[in-house]
């Protein structure tokens, strides 16, 4: 045993005058006596007074020594040597990642390396320094060099493992520079061991601290959507992690409803695909939300990647048909904009014959140019160009030729559109009390645009061939408004499914003035949209779909949806690895014993200033009522 501050062995010295004070002590008692005789004890009693004396037995001066010898040994503060990694300073890399809620130790991965981690803090002396990382996805430093026991421990209760992949990398560079200026620092990486294999070298020395036992997981691997000639396939991958052959059963629930059910036998290290024939609807995304499901199975530690979610998309953008006589300005600008698929038809075929594919689906956009409108009105949204005829929609007048603009309405259908300068020579009157004028001309208005019958309406009120508008850049532009707002497309600017902590990229579009994501667990967000920009989306930390509404002055409108899986080979790959592979240096595990060299230090002062505080009880005990126990009535 050895002492850290050996100089507070010293306070002992105050044992002397401590028995200084019990020699000095006078010894006085008063004593009745018969008769005067008695006063021949006089000389006695001056030799009681005497301020030298023998030193008797007292058991209060005992107790008063071995509360002054606790008390200086606590100040000491002796240790023993024991092994620990905690030794100088010290980063700790505490692994947060998917992979440490596997349950093949309990209750958790997780819980067993922060009881691992809260082992070597009560090994902190004073001249050691703790930091500690959780690594996530974006790794956080939960303390810095700290050697206050009770603040690590505090940092440490509150880390929490999440169904992410790590960015070791990132947390890697950032223990590197945590332990720069220290002398003799180490990293202490505390994980399963599921790292990337290219990691870069770290400089100084490195410790691996494996957490778990068994590698047994059967995972969903993908789960995805695709259109074919006979409807609509789901594609499901099972990828088995473990050493042995496991079979499971594979359920498939469209909107919460069970479809089907398969068992799926899975060799060790393979993967087994799967293939359903989704039933056909309306339309291909009439089942909505897509969920798989994993049970029964032989052995399981992981139950993230258990379930799956899948979204089906309608299709790669807004289909529109094209109702014409032959405009080569109008076929042309309609074929150059992204995610429009533009069919045409003769206006004299009926439109219900003009089907783009087989799954006889409606278009999302219907443009008649010059063509009169069927009755009833197709059920999509429409641009009507030069109608000769509204039905019971609008009313369509005669041609006026007062077509000088006296007003530009505040419409996102003319943003950076510039209509000084276009020149239109005859319009037709259009009534249409359901619309708002747009662009107001002094015979009328040449612009109309609102809703009717739960369907938007864009109308243009004169021939394209009567303007020069299709040779001015604002046609482009005009048309590409025009459309995202008859038909707006989807607000996700990425196709498939996120990992949980991936952001979304949200685009709402011209018009919008809020976007809102609906959560798995019903909790919603909402971001106001000041202008029309791209939103990032990173509240994306639970598994399943997300919903996205846009908020437009006509009301809400879902605008798409998106769901987050696991599917982290890395991380469903749960067999804890022997070493780690940093740059070109391999960390092996230590196993049971501490690395050589790291070597820490068990204090006892506490111990010894408790005992002086139970041995300062008992003097007062002594002192006040006597060395006697308390007596017990007896009734």
């Amino acid at each position: 045993m050895s002492l850290l501050t050996p100089l507070a062995l010293l306070l002992g010295l105050l044992a002397a005058p401590i028995i200084l004070l019990y020699m000095l002590r006078l010894r006085r008692r008063e004593t009745p006596v018969s008769s005067t005789l008695l006063w021949q004890k006089l000389l006695r009693d001056r030799e009681a007074n005497a301020p030298w004396q023998r030193l008797r037995r007292n058991l209060l001066l005992l107790l008063q020594l071995l509360i002054l010898a606790a008390l200086a040994l606590a100040l000491a503060r002796p240790f023993l040597p024991v092994p620990s990694v905690v030794s100088g300073s010290v980063v700790v890399l505490l692994d947060g990642s998917a992979s440490m809620l596997a349950t093949d130790v309990q209750p958790s991965r997780f819980d067993a390396a922060r009881a691992e981690v809260e082992g070597w803090i009560d090994d902190l002396g004073g001249d050691d320094a703790m930091t500690l990382i959780l690594v996530g996805r974006a790794p956080t430093v939960l303390v810095s060099a700290s050697n206050d026991p009770q603040a690590v421990r505090e940092a440490l209760a509150q880390a929490q493992a999440q169904a992410v992949s790590a960015d070791w990398p990132a947390a890697l560079a950032l223990a590197g520079g945590a332990a720069q200026g220290f002398q003799d620092a180490r990293i202490v990486v505390v994980s399963d061991g599921g790292l990337p294999g290219d990691l870069p070298a770290v400089p100084g020395e490195v410790l691996y601290v494996p957490i778990g036992q068994s590698g047994a997981n059967l995972a969903l691997s993908a789960l995805a959507t695709r259109s074919g000639v006979e409807g609509v396939q789901l594609l499901a991958a099972v990828t088995n992690n473990g050493a042995a052959s496991q079979d499971a059963l594979v359920s498939i629930y469209l909107d919460d409803v069970l479809f089907d059910a398969r068992r799926v036998s899975a060799p060790p290290g393979e993967r087994e695909n799967l293939i359903w024939q989704l039933p056909a609807g309306d339309s291909p995304s009439d089942f909505g939300a897509i969920r798989a499901e994993l049970s029964e199975q032989n052995e399981d530690h992981l139950a993230l990647d258990d379930r799956a979610w899948a979204v089906h998309e309608a299709g790669a953008g807004t289909r529109a048909l094209l109702v014409t006589p032959g405009n080569v300005f109008l076929e042309q600008v309609l074929g150059l904009l992204p995610g429009l698929m533009t069919f045409r038809a003769a206006p004299d075929a009926p439109v219900s014959e003009a089907t783009p594919v087989a799954d006889d689906a409606p278009y999302d956009l219907y443009v008649f140019d010059g063509a009169p409108l069927p009755d009833p009105p197709p059920p999509g949204d429409l641009l009507l160009i030069n109608p000769p005829s509204g039905g019971e929609l609008f009313s369509a007048g005669a041609v006026f030729s007062d077509t000088n603009v006296i007003r530009l309405a505040d419409s996102a259908l003319l943003q950076f559109v510039e209509w000084r300068g276009v020149n239109v020579r005859v319009a037709r009157e259009v009534s249409a009390p359901w619309a708002e004028p747009i662009v107001q001309a002094e015979g009328g208005p040449l612009l109309l645009a609102g809703e009717s019958g739960g369907r938007r309406v864009v109308i243009l009120t004169f021939d394209l061939h009567d303007s020069d508008l299709p040779l001015r850049i604002a046609f482009p532009v005009l048309m590409a408004n025009i459309t995202a707002w008859l038909s707006p497309g989807q607000a996700l600017e990425f196709t498939g499914s996120l990992r949980p902590g991936e952001p979304a990229a949200l685009s709402p579009g011209a018009g919008a003035g809020a976007i809102l994501v609906q959560k798995p667990d019903g909790e919603l967000w909402t971001a106001t949209v000041e202008e029309e920009q791209t939103i990032l989306f990173d509240e994306t930390g639970r598994q399943g779909v997300y919903t996205v509404t846009v908020r437009e002055s006509g009301g809400d409108r879902v605008a798409g949806r998106f769901a987050v899986n696991l599917f982290a080979p890395e991380e469903s790959a749960i067999a804890p690895a022997a070493t780690l592979q940093l740059g070109q240096r391999t960390v092996d595990a230590p196993g049971s014993e501490a690395t050589p060299g790291n070597v820490g230090r068990r204090e006892f002062w506490p111990w010894l200033a408790t005992l002086a505080l139970i041995v300062l009880i008992v003097e007062w005990w002594v002192h006040y009522r006597g060395p006697h126990l308390p007596r017990v009535s007896k009734r």
